[in-house]
Order: structure tokens, then C-alpha cells, then sequence
């Protein structure tokens, strides 16, 4: 829709006047985008998780039995806020309260051994001070290992990594990352601003 206004630049009542019109409109404007901006990296989130990439680790000789299962460790100093953003709207599906700063796979314990790597333990140590602890989810269970690695792939994908600008203190981005990231480009490409070292260094191949 296309507005005209005739305003007398002599008069400085008609000229606040426009002013006030702008700045409102664009406050509406700003809203109605951040709004789009969400639901397309909701969808992202949502489209890398659903993408079937089993055929990627097909080549890996991997435990067949459901023994395994993806788990996250959460901040509880930083809540997950519902409509905030698209990213932690995908988080609350998952059953996150709180943002994850790690993502991981394993059977048994696994989930409860917080010995991980050095950015890890400075997280628990300043939980530790403010005399909290880790939060610990299982976000999925009865997977095979070759599903609780795609899942923890995935999540990798969405979250990213601390070092680029992500959520996660995982030392690195699971197997082949190039080649799973390829089946969910497009999604991928859109979380840009969210994780943008990890999309320089993902070598995803030129369409």
C-alpha cells in the first residue's frame, strides 16, 4: 500500500506531524520484519532437523542397537524465552528451559559426566559460583548410534559452536559436516547470522 502526504515545509507543526508519522510507521515495519525473521529461523531449525541425512553415515560401521541416546547440557543463568527468537522457540519444542552450551550422544552415565573439555569446565566452575549447577536433558532416547549422531549433528548445525559465534562448546562439528550440511543448504545458509564462522568454514559446494 502506497501513502502520499502533502506537508508545508514552512510550517513546523506539519513537519513534526510527518515526523511522527514516519516514526511510527517504522516501528511497525520493524516489528512486522523481526516477526518474518523469526518464523524463517524457526523453519530453518526446523527444516535441518527433520532432513533425513542417514545416507551420509551410511559408510561408518556404527552400533545397531538402541542403546544410545542425545542429550544437552543447559545454562540455567540464561532462560529460554517462547517468541523471543526463532532459535529458542525451536528449543522450547525440545523441551529446553534453558540455552544449551553443550550437545552430545552417549549410553548409560554419559550425560551426568560433566569432565569435558576446558571451556566446558569454566561454564560449571561460574554455575559453581553463583551457586548453581548444570542442567542436564536427555532430549532423545532408544536411538541407534548412527541416529544419536545425526541428531547430535544436527543440533551442532543449529546452535553452532561458541567459537563461530554459535551457543556450543563442543570442540568440533561431528562427521562429515560439509557433506550433511549439503542436504539442508538453503536452511542452513539462512541461520548465516546466528553462526556465521561456521558457514565460511563449511566448504558446502557452489549451486
Amino acid at each position: 500500500m502506497r501513502r502520499e502526504f502533502a506537508v508545508d515545509w514552512n510550517s513546523l507543526p506539519d513537519i513534526k506531524r510527518f515526523q511522527n508519522q514516519l516514526a511510527s510507521r517504522a516501528i511497525e515495519l520493524s516489528a512486522s520484519e523481526r516477526q518474518l525473521q523469526k518464523q524463517k529461523d524457526f523453519d530453518a531449525c526446523q527444516t535441518i532437523f527433520t532432513t533425513d541425512i542417514s545416507h551420509v553415515y551410511a559408510s561408518l560401521v556404527l552400533n545397531a542397537e538402541p542403546d544410545y541416546y542425545v542429550y544437552a547440557h543447559l545454562d540455567p543463568t540464561r532462560r529460554v524465552a517462547i517468541g523471543k527468537r526463532g532459535m529458542t522457540t525451536f528449543a522450547a519444542t525440545l523441551g529446553m528451559n534453558y540455552f544449551p552450551f553443550y550437545i552430545g550422544k552417549g549410553t548409560g552415565n554419559r550425560c551426568y559426566e560433566t569432565a569435558r573439555n576446558e571451556t566446558h569446565r569454566k561454564v560449571a566452575q561460574k554455575l559453581s559460583r553463583l551457586g548453581k549447577s548444570i542442567q542436564i536433558l536427555k532430549l532423545k532416547q532408544n536411538l541407534t548410534e548412527s541416529q544419536a549422531l545425526q541428531m547430535e549433528a544436527k543440533l551442532i548445525d543449529i546452535f553452532g559452536l561458541l567459537p563461530h559465534g554459535g551457543l556450543l562448546v563442543n570442540l568440533d562439528e561431528g562427521h562429515h559436516s560439509a557433506a550433511r550440511r549439503a542436504c539442508y543448504r538453503d536452511a542452513f545458509l539462512s541461520l548465516n547470522r546466528l553462526n556465521e564462522g561456521m558457514f565460511r568454514n563449511s566448504c558446502l559446494p557452489a549451486v
